[in-house]
């Protein structure tokens, strides 16, 4: 029994521990920056061609996703490793969709990320 409530402790500091995806990220790719504002749970728009994030897992510090742009008719995935301090997290990304082509290879064609989080600056951002 004391083994047991040692783990649901463990497991609910582990769980209090781990940084919110909220806020404003730079993301930068080799040959652009841009800005994501995403909620608690790590999906909402970025500023790159009309885009949107949407996180579909989370787990051990790896955070997983999709990612749509209307701007120019692309989706895809990816997939990052979030630093233990929640400030920054490195990764690559792909493409599952260009316009009509679906026949995209998984992780063929993509590249590296490294996403930043900004400092909130406003109530707007907190």
């Amino acid at each position: 029994m004391a083994g047991i409530v040692f783990l649901l402790i463990l497991l609910t500091s582990c769980a209090a521990q781990r940084p919110g995806m909220a806020g404003v990220w730079e993301i930068q790719e080799e040959d652009r920056t841009y800005e994501a504002r995403l909620d608690e749970k790590g999906n909402g728009p970025y500023t790159w061609k009309e885009g949107r994030i949407q996180t579909t897992e989370f787990a051990d510090r790896v955070w997983k996703g999709t990612w749509h742009q209307t701007g120019n008719d692309r989706e895809g995935e990816f997939e990052l490793l979030l630093s233990e301090d929640g400030q920054q997290a490195e990764g690559v990304w792909w493409y599952t969709r260009v316009g009509e082509n679906k026949d995209i290879p998984a992780q063929a064609y993509g590249g590296d990320y490294l996403w930043l989080r900004r400092p909130p600056n406003s109530a707007e951002e907190k």
